[in-house]
């Protein structure tokens, strides 16, 4: 039988069975319930085939939980950019942005034209989901209708069908 890894006190044990029951974030419960099966006394490729992992991520896993604790396993390093404009160009794009409907494309290329920065729509969609705007769906309105038209159409389809 494989030697444990490492063993956990009863008050550690019973912090992460706290932190993995409370976490909505299921990237640490993962952590959490890796570090869990270990103390168990599970060997690392168990461990892995059970939470299907690579045994490279848990490795990882287990070094960060070694050199950082409870707390290196619930955070994540990743952050985000800067983004590309400044605090005033934002100011200003979200003033143009006020006032009136604008589109993508639109907006794209007033930022291109004023500040020389070239955005995807993506990007652009992105950017403007980040400031708070919301994309709103228009509704389809049939243009040019003639009302006598249709009710003509209607009067002979009814009279087709039979009603």
């Amino acid at each position: 039988m494989r030697e444990k890894l490492f063993t956990l006190t009863r008050s550690q044990r019973d912090d992460l069975w706290r932190r993995y029951k409370q976490t909505t974030e299921r990237r640490v419960a993962e952590r959490l319930h890796a570090i869990l099966l270990l103390d168990e006394g599970r060997s690392a490729p168990d461990v892995s085939a059970i939470l299907h992992l690579h045994p490279k991520t848990l490795k990882r896993w287990i070094k960060l939980f070694a050199s950082s604790g409870v707390d290196g396993l619930c955070t994540f390093q990743y952050v985000g950019g800067e983004g590309w404009m400044t605090t005033e160009q934002l100011a200003l794009f979200t003033t143009w942005l006020d006032d009136s409907v604008r589109s993508t494309k639109e907006a794209i290329a007033w930022v291109e034209q004023q500040f020389d920065l070239e955005y995807s729509e993506s990007g652009m969609r992105k950017l403007l989901k980040r400031l708070d705007y919301r994309y709103k769906q228009p509704a389809q309105i049939p243009s040019k209708a003639d009302p006598d038209a249709q009710a003509l159409w209607l009067k002979r389809y009814s009279a087709k069908r039979g009603r």
